[in-house]
């Protein structure tokens, strides 16, 4: 009895030993150095359910909010089309026609949560356009404007020049 006695926890602790190995590694497992960005933005048309849904990406989303926030009217964007980016870093870009703001989301569990609301327009824009432009977000609107923005700060132009960037 002695001896299966013997057998029994020399098995137990090999067993205890190979999970204290195995758990720190699986619970330190990540994958590094991702890129989340979008090489171009989508132009989504806003439905009568007052959603976007972009298939490439599977994203969809009811616009309300952001109406009510940049227009304050919920039925602001209802057949009209948004602009929608996302960054190398992982946050969406929101703007569209007539908006004087980009709106930089993060993604939250089951949501995008704004994270900054960055005032680009004081009349709102024409024809805005987001492109990626590492390490930045780039909005034109037609020939009348050009910003870098990150999802803290906005660089114009001139100060990109000041820093020898263009």
């Amino acid at each position: 009895m002695k001896k299966n006695e013997g057998a029994v926890v020399a098995r137990a602790a090999i067993t205890i030993a190979a999970l204290a190995l195995l758990l720190p590694a699986c619970s330190s497992f990540y994958l590094p150095q991702v890129d989340y960005g979008w090489p171009v933005e989508s132009v989504l048309s806003v439905n009568e359910n007052n959603t976007v849904t972009e298939g490439r990406y599977a994203i969809s989303f009811n616009v309300a909010p952001l109406a009510q926030e940049e227009f304050e009217n919920p039925q602001a964007l209802k057949g009209k089309e948004i602009r929608l980016l996302r960054s190398t870093e992982g946050m969406y870009y929101v703007t569209g026609p007539r908006f004087k703001h980009v709106y930089v989301m993060v993604p939250n569990a089951g949501e995008l949560k704004l994270h900054r609301k960055h005032e680009v327009s004081e009349h709102g824009l024409s024809r805005p356009a987001l492109n990626q432009r590492e390490p930045y977000v780039e909005l034109i609107d037609g020939g009348n404007l050009r910003l870098l923005m990150t999802s803290d700060d906005i660089l114009e132009e001139k100060d990109l020049r000041a820093e020898g960037r263009k």
